[in-house]
């Protein structure tokens, strides 16, 4: 069972509009259909949102660390990515992290997956957190392609990736994306449903527009939107 359908990764920068414009420039991602919230950008079959306002509050015990990306050649990937104004943080055979001009870290792969496929999670327990993901949110486990310490949850078109942090160095860890989120066909059903199992909604559902949304928080503190599927059934 795959759990529930993967919607997105919300970061924020407060000129949205430059931001997607660069990434759109100097990375493989397309702009989508901009909306009065949000600029969107996908890249494979999956969506990052680039927000000019945070939703969520500080995560306490654990982030989302970077956004990961598939790619065919690392070494030509992070020299595009710096002669755009990126910068390099680190770099080994099968991975490099980066950041874009505003800070926002990226993980590059080696893949024969392209687009946006991983979050990654750091934590000072990162296998109870990966866990509590499985047991309410769904998800396969399958095994980490590129650094066999980190364990990994597979949603059908997103892997959510946990590594261990000593909990000395949670404070330093980025603050710049701000949750994810994924698709249900009932908001409120999964509300209660996941209310009666003790999960905590700092944002109860609601209509936003023509959506209905709600905002559940993990053990760390991150923000998790769940999203009502649109008319239908199908992702957009």
């Amino acid at each position: 069972m795959l759990g529930l359908l993967w919607h997105h990764v919300h970061i924020t920068i407060p000129d949205r509009e430059v931001a997607a414009r660069w990434h759109e420039q100097h990375t493989p991602a397309k702009r989508g259909q901009p909306t009065k919230r949000s600029e969107n950008l996908i890249y494979g079959p999956n969506l990052l949102q680039i927000q000019s306002k945070a939703v969520a509050s500080k995560s306490r015990e654990g982030c989302i660390i970077s956004i990961g990306i598939g790619v065919s050649d690392i070494s030509k990937a992070v020299a595009d990515w710096l002669s755009a104004g990126g910068s390099l943080v680190s770099r080994t055979d099968r991975s490099a992290r980066v950041q874009d001009p505003w800070g926002v870290p990226f993980e590059l792969v080696g893949r024969y997956t392209l687009g946006y496929t991983h979050i990654n999670i750091e934590t000072a327990e990162h296998e109870k957190l990966r866990d509590w993901y499985e047991c309410n949110l769904g998800g396969e486990r399958v095994p980490c392609e590129w650094d066999n310490t980190r364990l990994v949850l597979k949603f059908d078109t997103m892997l959510i990736v946990f590594k261990s942090v000593n909990s000395t160095d949670l404070s330093i860890l980025e603050r710049s994306i701000d949750h994810i989120g994924w698709y249900t066909d009932d908001v409120d059903t999964l509300f209660h449903h996941l209310s009666m199992k003790g999960v905590c909604f700092p944002g109860k559902p609601r209509d936003f527009g023509p959506v209905r949304l709600a905002f559940a928080e993990d053990p760390c503190g991150i923000w998790i939107e769940l999203h009502i599927l649109p008319k239908g059934g199908k992702p957009t």
